[in-house]
């Protein structure tokens, strides 16, 4: 998985898979407790667009609130960090 270079958060791994799949989006992982697919373009300040891969408990509303605001205010780089690190395959 590569790693998220345009902001980090203590206590969570955020990354991109280098074959995923659109929309641009990166995971967000919580160690033990969960991980989420968090949606770049659709997101917005306080209104987190993700769904869950895994979970043990949800991500707080504090949790959600945070990564919400630092995806709005580096979207650009994660748009550009999506189009390097992630190398889509259609299938044909």
């Amino acid at each position: 998985m590569g790693k998220v270079d345009a902001f980090s958060i203590n206590g969570l791994r955020l990354g991109f898979h280098s074959a995923d799949h659109p929309p641009p989006h990166f995971h967000v992982k919580k160690l033990g407790a969960w991980e989420i697919r968090v949606f770049i373009e659709t997101t917005q300040e306080k209104s987190l667009d993700f769904n869950v891969i895994f979970s043990r408990k949800e991500p707080t509303s504090a949790e959600k609130t945070k990564i919400a605001a630092l995806v709005v205010a580096y979207q650009e780089e994660l748009l550009q960090e999506w189009e390097t690190k992630v190398a889509y395959r259609s299938g044909f």
